[in-house]
């Protein structure tokens, strides 16, 4: 439930944040008779911003068509004073006063490119000392250029920003005059086209520019009025980028305009980010830290009855996260309104109404729980030890080394002497004498109970005194059991065969036979893992071969040569797999080598095939030396496993010295029961 809440959640925020790159309609209606032009500004900088820019113009279908025939009619011969029915790479740039190129650089620098379009840039380096850089495609390069309307024109052109001189203004973001530059050579004074090759009605303008504004503390937007175009923003720490389109015919007029401010402090992208660093940090922190206090209210014992309230956290990390795309995406809902833009304000308002809202919210919520507590779950109070009483004092009136005496009359007579009485010492405390019941024999009190030892008639007796005595001295009656020559015994019932044996009462069944079967006494419970750990694996053999006379199918995977195996125990019954590198015709062996391939196909074969198993797994120490003890360890934990699922039984039998402690204790946590034979 909660990876596809996760994944719902992932795929609503894709979809958001790829709205502002969605194409809009009218970017999408392409004609091929079309004039693009598009511009970028990539600018860097404190208070001045400086940089450059490029500006292209691609013309398609007709429209260049059209173009090219008017260069060719009012340039070509030109400059070479021949017309030979081409346009020459000398007829488009000469030497910037001739060619058409030359033209179109020089009226861009005279009516101020930049300070036409978005941001009012000082006209560009020409005229400073530096030429434009130049580049035109579509031209000298066609043969016919009197039928030629498919190939297309690109003009591109590099300018240098030196300087900027901006204060709080509103820009417009479409400059008419880039589109008439290209123009402009066959025009007149009042601004008409004067070639007949030229007619600008019949074509459709695109216009594309885009801002890069690496800057700091410096021209931030505010807002914007697009109704024509459409304009995304992304606010960055350390700067914005904007870009802005719009497609129209020549006659129209597009209103689009924006504002921007060198410095504004409610604006500015850094002062924003630190803003929303503090409300994303409070918004996230305060229900932990209010959590964390209503937890803390519960008793050690009882924290966990300490619920999150799990919609509140998820709340807040929802908010941080529009936080954080309102930032970086203030145009992100332009498609609702063009002129729709989350301002440096609106994130200002947003940020701490959410911290403020999430804070107290936090605070009031965990408050009511913490004040619901039941009070069996409240933690215990302190107990006040209560103020020593002070002592009595004695009421003497008389001033000390005065004696006072009364005379017949009631009358107080003076004080014959002064003396100075000493204080009376203090008498020396007497030792308390131990309490407690006499004893029949040495008549002394019994205060050490663990000493005590009690006749059937009820009389009581020093525990050494009854041990002199023998007999009570009340009713004769013995004290003390006289202990029966030879061992204590105890009858055990075999868990195979039924018969009683005898044992001695210290003896472990694990470690004594049964006189009838042969089978160790103690009952195994099958279908669990035994870690049996003793230095001498012939106890979890007899475990084995205990369990095989139970009824069980028996697999021994040993390191000792099957014959062998054979003879020291009664497992003739047993399938054995040698555990040896040796390839041997007549005996079944396994590599130690091949634990993950063939050792474990064999051991899953084996469990379930017979649905009553019992594996001895004999060679531990040997496997960790071949294999190391984490890829062993890895294969033991995936035959328990197997051993589990299957309800077969397995024993592993390992030495003392065979591992490190830490290694053993891991061991020992993945077996269902630990046999520990050299515990005392």
């Amino acid at each position: 439930m909660k990876r596809s809440s996760a994944l719902v959640l992932a795929i609503a925020m894709a979809v958001i944040l790829s709205i502002p790159f969605v194409p809009s309609s009218s970017e999408a209606q392409m004609t091929t008779d079309m004039v693009s032009i598009s511009t970028d500004y990539e600018l860097l900088g404190f208070s001045d911003l400086h940089g450059g820019g490029h500006l292209t113009y691609e013309l398609t279908g007709q429209a260049a068509g059209d173009l090219r025939r008017a260069v060719l009619s009012t340039y070509d011969g030109l400059v070479t004073g021949t017309a030979n029915g081409r346009i020459d790479p000398a007829e488009l740039k000469m030497n910037e006063q001739t060619g058409y190129i030359a033209a179109v650089e020089t009226v861009l620098a005279n009516q101020g490119f930049f300070s036409a379009a978005t941001n009012r840039y000082e006209p560009l380096h020409e005229g400073q000392g530096e030429d434009i850089t130049a580049d035109a495609q579509g031209f000298y390069e066609v043969t016919n250029i009197a039928s030629d309307d498919t190939t297309p024109i690109r003009i591109y052109l590099y300018f240098d920003a030196t300087r900027m001189n901006i204060v709080d203004l509103n820009f417009p973001l479409l400059s008419r005059a880039l589109a008439n530059a290209i123009y402009s050579p066959f025009m007149n004074a009042n601004g008409v086209v004067v070639n007949q090759n030229i007619n600008l009605d019949a074509y459709t303008f695109m216009y594309k520019h885009t801002d890069y504004r690496i800057c700091v503390g410096s021209l931030s937007g505010q807002s914007l009025s697009a109704e024509g175009g459409s304009m995304h923003v992304v606010r960055t720490p350390a700067g914005e980028i904007a870009s802005y389109s719009v497609t129209f015919d020549y006659g129209d007029i597009i209103m689009d305009n924006a504002d921007y401010y060198p410095f504004n402090f409610l604006e500015s992208p850094q002062v924003l980010f630190v803003l929303m660093f503090i409300c994303a940090y409070l918004m996230s922190t305060m229900p932990t830290r209010m959590y964390a206090n209503y937890k803390y209210a519960y008793p050690r014992r009882f924290r966990h009855k300490a619920l999150k309230i799990t919609w509140l956290h998820i709340s807040s990390k929802l908010a941080i996260l529009l936080l954080i795309i309102f930032y970086f995406f203030p145009t992100m809902f332009a498609f609702i309104s063009p002129s729709f833009f989350m301002s440096g304000l609106f994130l200002w308002i947003l940020g701490i109404a959410l911290a403020v809202t999430f804070s107290v919210l936090a605070k009031i919520l965990y408050d009511q729980k913490a004040n619901n507590i039941p009070e069996e779950h409240l933690r215990t109070p302190t107990r006040k030890i209560a103020p020593r009483a002070a002592p009595p004092q004695p009421a003497t009136t008389t001033p000390a080394g005065f004696n006072l005496t009364v005379n017949q009359g009631g009358q107080q007579q003076q004080p014959r002497q002064r003396q100075i009485a000493k204080p009376p010492a203090a008498a020396p405390k007497e030792e308390a004498k131990p309490t407690g019941p006499p004893c029949k024999v040495c008549e002394k009190p019994i205060t050490d109970f663990v000493d005590l030892l009690k006749c059937k008639c009820g009389s009581l007796f020093h525990e050494s005194c009854a041990e002199v005595a023998q007999h009570c001295t009340s009713c004769g009656s013995a004290l003390v059991e006289i202990e029966p020559e030879g061992p204590v015994m105890k009858d055990v019932q075999c868990p195979t065969c039924g018969e009683m044996n005898s044992i001695e009462d210290d003896v472990d069944p694990l470690k004594a036979k049964c006189a009838a079967c042969g089978v160790i006494l103690e009952k195994l419970d099958d279908g669990y893992n035994y870690l049996v750990v003793s230095n001498e694996h012939n106890t979890a053999f007899e475990m084995f071969v205990s369990m095989m006379k139970s009824g069980c199918t028996g697999l021994s995977i040993s390191t000792t040569f099957p014959d062998k195996l054979k003879k020291e125990h009664d497992m003739a019954q047993a399938e054995v797999v040698w555990l040896t590198d040796t390839s041997v015709a007549d005996k079944k062996t396994i590599n130690p080598h091949r634990l993950e391939f063939e050792m474990m196909r064999m051991y899953a074969s084996f469990v379930k095939g017979n649905p009553k198993s019992v594996i001895i797994l004999d060679g531990f120490e040997y496997l960790v030396v071949e294999n190391g003890f984490d890829k062993v360890f890895k294969f033991i934990k995936k035959i328990n496993d197997l051993s589990s699922v299957n309800s077969a039984t397995l024993f592993v039998p390992i030495g003392t010295d065979s591992l490190e402690p830490d290694q053993l204790g891991t061991l020992k946590k993945e077996f269902d029961k630990v046999m520990d034979m050299t515990e005392d």
